[in-house]
């Protein structure tokens, strides 16, 4: 068993956060007669999956849906649950690989310009070239934004 402090320097999650997800209900740690949290395994993996799902940019409420349908009480209503986990693992399998996409040709991008630090002449020569391969990459970020409706365009911070 750990307290919240113990898990925070566990996982790397903030224990504010940590209380934010036991209130929002996407992990349900265990309470003390003193009121106080105590975390087991299941809440160490459940923090472990929240950790790599939020690292693959799924919303707090698909976290919750994926992690709740792990219990053993949501595991009687199995067939919901993967209904549920399936539409949510595909739509974002599709996300995911549209925004390795976009990063890759970010990275191409960085490389063509790597080569123009050195001098504004090699910047000048390609500028229309840089332009045009910009332009190209935010077409396709914004047509994913407006088809999929996400606000960021799949772009992490």
């Amino acid at each position: 068993m750990w307290t919240i402090k113990q898990m925070a320097q566990a996982t790397g999650i903030s224990a504010d956060s940590l209380r934010y997800y036991d209130k929002s209900g996407i992990v349900s740690p265990k309470r003390a007669e003193n009121g106080y949290r105590y975390y087991d395994e299941t809440d160490y993996l459940h923090l472990q999956y929240l950790m790599v799902l939020k690292y693959a940019h799924f919303s707090l409420s698909e976290i919750k849906v994926v992690i709740t349908s792990m219990t053993s009480d949501a595991l009687e209503a199995c067939d919901e649950c993967n209904r549920s986990n399936l539409a949510i693992f595909a739509r974002k399998r599709k996300e995911l690989l549209e925004m390795a996409h976009n990063y890759q040709s970010i990275a191409r991008l960085i490389d063509n310009l790597l080569p123009m630090m050195n001098g504004s002449e090699a910047y000048l020569e390609n500028e229309q070239q840089i332009k045009a391969y910009v332009q190209g990459i935010y077409e396709q970020i914004n047509t994913r934004t407006a088809v999929n409706g996400v606000a960021d365009g799949g772009m992490a911070p």
